[in-house]
């Protein structure tokens, strides 16, 4: 690579740019816009360790969930620079921690439930704590409030029909890789007239660190860290 070590850094950076961001689209199945800032020194970079990342990011869809705006840091990162610059896709060469601030509105969430990952695992978490021997819950929609949530859906039965469920209930961060629906309170007439479940707590994995978890009637903000697996 010839010309002066500016140069280099500078056709470095703008390179891995470009390649991190074709990287982190390919993640994702769709993202309204993306900024990828890369720093560091040139021996670094030439080296395929970029010392720091920095990612933001609108209205972005992960697995069929919905994220208003995301905001990334890591730092530490190797790659395989020489198929980089050759043209060839990125990839990691280890697996990196990254900070992360999500703000996810009360729009995103509701098109978070109509995707079948989070239903299936709202439905699943709920089915196996009801009070009930049959139902399974259908047209799932959900609404913040301060620091709670409130769960609506039709309560599909054999018996009854479609009944209107209600579930209200408190989120709170548990620990670092768990959130707690802390004492929820149920209804779905004439089936359940009114009961509180045992507080529930939902398992986001070991590759997740929770840090913060705050809930507005606008939205849901998380912040934390994730590790990222080449």
């Amino acid at each position: 690579m010839t010309g002066t070590k500016t140069e280099q850094k500078k056709l470095i950076g703008t390179v891995l740019s470009a390649a991190l961001q074709l990287w982190l689209r390919s993640q994702v199945e769709g993202v309204e816009s993306l900024k990828v800032h890369v720093g560091g020194g040139n021996r670094s970079l030439l080296k395929g360790s970029i010392p720091t990342v920095s990612v933001s990011a609108r209205a972005v869809i992960y697995q069929g969930l919905h994220l208003s705006q995301v905001v990334l840091g890591s730092s530490g990162i190797r790659i395989n620079l020489g198929q980089v610059l050759q043209g060839k896709p990125l990839q990691l060469l280890e697996a990196i921690e990254v900070d992360c601030d999500l703000q996810i509105l009360a729009s995103d969430l509701n098109a978070w439930v109509s995707s079948p990952l989070l239903a299936n695992a709202i439905t699943e978490l709920l089915e196996s704590r009801l009070p009930l021997t049959e139902g399974t819950l259908e047209n799932l929609q959900l609404r913040l409030n301060s620091d709670r949530l409130t769960l609506n859906a039709d309560l599909i039965t054999d018996t009854h029909g479609a009944i209107a469920f209600s579930l209200d209930s408190q989120l709170q961060r548990m620990s670092s890789t768990q959130l707690l629906l802390h004492q929820p309170y149920i209804k779905a007439d004439p089936l359940i007239s009114g009961t509180v479940l045992e507080s529930i707590p939902i398992e986001l994995g070991t590759d997740v660190d929770i840090e913060d978890l705050s809930i507005s009637e606008e939205q849901l903000t998380l912040r934390g860290k994730i590790w990222v697996n080449p």
